[in-house]
C-alpha cells in the first residue's frame, strides 16, 4: 500500500504530460525523493498532435508545427534538453492573406497581420477607407483599460481598438484556434497580452519603435528543429524509458481512501497511485472525471476538430507563388483551407529540395462541416483549392490527410473569467484530492504553453506529495 501512494499517475502522453513526466523524473532523482511515476497513454505512439513524417529525407510537421519566440521563452528547457542548438528559424518573410479573390500583401510592419505602428494602417491594401477611418479613431479616443476587464473578449478588444473589418480580414485569419484558441472566447491577456502592449494605449511614445519591431511578423519568429517536432518528443521520451504505458485508456477515477486514488484502465485493470497529473484533452478528461466531484464539476468544453493536409507537387506545375511563407485565408471567404504553407520558403533546409512541399491546415470554431466529411471528400475539396490559389498547371504528385478530432476545446467568456480567478474553485477541490489538471485550453493553447503547463503540474504533484509523505495534511 505505501508504495501506491508513493506513485504519481500521468494521464496522457503528449508534449504535457511528457514534460510533466521530465520534470517529475528529475525532481526524484536530484531531492532523492521515494516516489515512482507511470505515464498513461490511450494510443499506440506519444506526441498528442505532434507528428512529424519523412518525405524525401526531410522531416516534416503536419501537426503542431513551430514555436513562436514572440511567445513565451523556453530557451533553458531546450537547452537542458540539449536541443537548443538543433533549431532552424523560419525565414521567407511572412504569411499573406488571400481573401478568396486576390493576394493582399501589406509592407508596412504587421504583428499578426495586423499593423504594428496604427499611423500604417493608411497602408493596409485590403482596407475600405472606412475601416481605416475607423480603426485610426478607435485607436486614438477608446478606453485605454478596456483589456483589464474579463468580461470583454480579444475580439472586443481589438474591435473597439482597431475596428470590426480590421479583426475580420486583418487579426483573425492569422491566430489560428489550434495555437492561440478563439479570440471571441477568451480575455486578451490569457490569449496574446502583447496585444495589450501594442495596442492597448492610445499612442506608442518615443523610443518605443525599436522595441516593437521585435514583434513585427517575418523571417525568423518562429523555429522548430531540424528533425522536426519529433526531436523534442524523442528527447523527452527518452527520460521516462520504462515508465511509459501504452494503449492505457483511462474509464474512471475514484478515491479509495483521503490519500489514495483508484484509475480504472480500459474497463478491466486498475491501478492506484497516491496522485494524478491529468494533461488529456478536456473533453476526454470530462469522461473519467464525471462524478470524481460533483460538488466542483470540472467545466465542459465545446471542441473544435482539426485537419492537414500535405502536398508534394511539381515545381513546374507551380504558378501562383507567394512571395512569403504561404497564404492564410479569411473566414469570410469562399474557401475552407484557413492556411497555406510553402515549406520551401519557410523553412532553409528544404531551400534546395527538388519539390514543392506544402501543408494546409483546416478546421475552426463554427465551422465543423467539413471536418465531418469522409477522408476522401475532404482531400478532393482541400486539392481544389489549393489549385486555385496556387494555379497548378497538373495534380499534385503526392497527398495525405490527416485530422485530429476535438483537438481543440473552446471554453464560454464566463466560464474563462471563473477560471482565471486566483483561487479557482475547481481546481482547488481537485487539487486537494491529489488531482492536478492541465490539458490544452485549460490555461491556455501551443506549445509553449503545453511545456509551462506540464512543469507547473509536476511541480503541484511533487509538493502535494513531499506533504503525504511528511504526513502532513495536503489539505491545509
Amino acid at each position: 500500500m505505501e508504495k501506491m501512494k508513493r506513485r504519481i499517475a500521468i494521464i496522457g502522453g503528449g508534449l504535457r504530460g511528457l514534460t510533466a513526466a521530465y520534470e517529475i523524473d528529475k525532481a526524484i532523482r536530484e531531492q532523492n525523493l521515494p516516489f515512482e511515476y507511470v505515464i498513461l497513454e490511450d494510443r499506440a505512439l506519444v506526441g498528442g498532435m505532434i507528428h512529424t513524417i519523412d518525405m524525401d529525407g526531410y522531416a516534416i510537421d503536419v501537426g503542431a508545427s513551430a514555436f513562436d519566440s514572440r511567445r513565451a521563452d523556453i530557451s533553458d528547457f531546450l537547452q537542458e534538453l540539449g536541443l537548443e542548438d538543433e533549431k532552424q528559424y523560419s525565414r521567407g518573410g511572412k504569411l499573406v492573406l488571400f481573401d478568396g479573390n486576390a493576394v493582399i500583401d501589406d509592407i508596412m510592419p504587421t504583428y499578426h497581420g495586423m499593423p504594428l505602428f496604427l499611423n500604417d494602417i493608411w497602408q493596409a491594401n485590403g482596407l475600405t477607407l472606412d475601416a481605416k477611418l475607423r480603426a485610426f479613431m478607435n485607436s486614438v479616443f477608446l478606453s485605454k483599460s478596456l483589456h483589464e476587464n474579463p468580461e470583454y473578449s480579444t475580439d472586443n478588444f481589438l474591435e473597439f481598438r482597431l475596428g470590426r473589418e480590421v479583426v475580420d480580414y486583418m487579426a483573425e485569419p492569422y491566430y489560428p484556434d489550434n495555437v492561440y484558441g478563439s479570440m471571441e472566447l477568451m480575455p486578451v491577456k490569457l490569449f496574446d497580452e502583447k496585444l495589450v502592449t501594442i495596442y492597448g494605449k492610445a499612442h506608442i511614445g518615443k523610443g518605443k519603435k525599436e522595441q516593437l519591431m521585435r514583434y513585427a511578423d517575418g523571417s525568423g519568429q518562429e523555429y522548430t528543429f531540424k528533425g522536426g517536432l519529433a526531436s523534442l518528443i524523442k528527447r523527452l521520451a527518452q527520460h521516462t524509458e520504462g515508465h511509459l504505458y501504452m494503449n492505457q485508456k483511462v474509464k474512471s477515477l475514484s478515491n479509495v481512501s483521503e490519500d489514495l486514488l483508484m484509475i480504472e484502465l480500459n474497463g478491466r485493470e486498475s491501478m492506484r497511485a497516491g496522485s494524478v497529473v491529468i494533461t488529456t484533452n478536456p473533453q476526454e478528461a470530462l469522461g473519467f472525471l464525471e462524478g470524481f466531484a460533483k460538488e466542483n464539476d470540472f467545466p465542459k468544453a465545446q471542441s473544435t476538430s482539426v485537419g492537414t493536409v500535405f502536398f508534394k507537387i511539381n515545381k513546374k506545375s507551380v504558378n501562383n507563388l507567394p512571395e512569403g511563407q504561404g497564404f492564410v485565408i479569411p473566414r469570410k471567404s469562399s474557401f475552407h483551407s484557413t492556411k497555406v504553407v510553402v515549406l520551401n520558403n519557410k523553412w532553409p533546409l528544404f531551400e534546395q529540395a527538388d519539390y514543392y512541399y506544402v501543408l494546409v491546415e483546416f478546421g475552426r470554431r463554427l465551422e465543423e462541416t467539413l471536418i465531418e466529411l469522409a477522408d476522401d471528400l475532404v482531400m478532393d475539396i482541400i486539392k481544389n483549392e489549393v489549385k486555385e490559389i496556387l494555379a497548378l498547371t497538373e495534380e499534385p504528385l503526392q497527398s495525405t490527410f490527416y485530422r485530429w478530432e476535438k483537438a481543440v476545446p473552446h471554453f464560454s467568456l464566463q466560464q474563462r473569467q471563473e477560471m482565471l480567478e486566483e483561487v479557482y474553485p475547481v481546481r482547488r477541490e481537485y487539487a486537494k484530492r491529489g488531482v492536478f489538471i492541465g490539458g490544452n485550453g485549460i490555461t491556455g493553447y501551443g506549445l509553449e504553453n503545453a511545456i509551462i503547463e506540464g512543469k507547473r503540474l509536476a511541480h503541484e504533484a511533487i509538493r502535494y506529495m513531499k506533504q503525504l509523505e511528511n504526513n502532513d495534511s495536503p489539505n491545509a
